[in-house]
């Protein structure tokens, strides 16, 4: 796991850090023979702040506010995105590993924590500066999920990323260590990053 904290000002400078992210992950996926010789369309979630209807205030991050950014700034087409919120499921009954589904983006706050599973979910970013830590962590363990549970031959698809907005990565990486092992999971490390720095610090045994 990638945890990169993003010395982002703004929400939208920390988005732009996980399209760039997503559309690197495209690249090698199309022009790399994987040894697990499955089909991987990589997959962003975005958490925000805000997903009701009438919590649209312009102070919080809000799951329409994230779509409108998508398409208008980096020109992300209207059905590459999917919203899930507990009013609005845009995945209901989408088979999101077929190659025909097109969806690239799942914006939601938290409504993915139970019974949700997408192995090609590669990037989180969290938007969602001040609120439940318990779930962004779930959310991490989405992003954990290797396509057909085996590794891919491609090392950037053997790993996954999170971006945290105005978060320390350390404090990010405590978080993920201690939710991860309460879920069993078991690895080698977790690599941590805070912007001002070309160096990635790796820690073993995190999760």
């Amino acid at each position: 796991i990638n945890v990169m904290n993003t010395a982002a000002k703004t929400w939208r400078e920390c988005l732009a850090r996980g399209v760039d992210q997503r559309k690197e992950l495209a690249v090698v996926a199309r022009r790399t023979p994987l040894a697990s010789g499955c089909y991987i369309r990589p997959i962003a979630l975005i958490q925000v702040e805000r997903t009701g209807k009438d919590q649209r205030d312009g102070k919080h991050v809000h799951a329409e506010d994230v779509k409108d950014e998508l398409v208008e700034r980096h020109g992300v087409a209207v059905d590459q995105i999917a919203i899930k919120t507990s009013s609005q499921n845009d995945i209901e009954d989408m088979d999101l590993l077929d190659e025909g589904c097109r969806v690239e983006w799942i914006i939601t706050k938290a409504a993915l924590q139970e019974g949700w599973d997408c192995p090609y979910a590669y990037v989180l970013v969290s938007l969602n500066a001040g609120e439940s830590k318990r779930a962004m962590t779930q959310l991490v363990g989405h992003v954990l999920r290797q396509p057909e549970a085996r590794r891919t031959g491609a090392a950037a698809l053997d790993e996954s990323y999170v971006f945290c907005l105005k978060r320390s990565a350390g404090e990010v990486v405590k978080e993920v260590k201690n939710a991860l092992e309460k879920e069993g999971y078991e690895g080698d490390y977790v690599s941590q990053r805070d912007d001002g720095s070309d160096r990635a610090m790796d820690e073993p045994h995190v999760a």
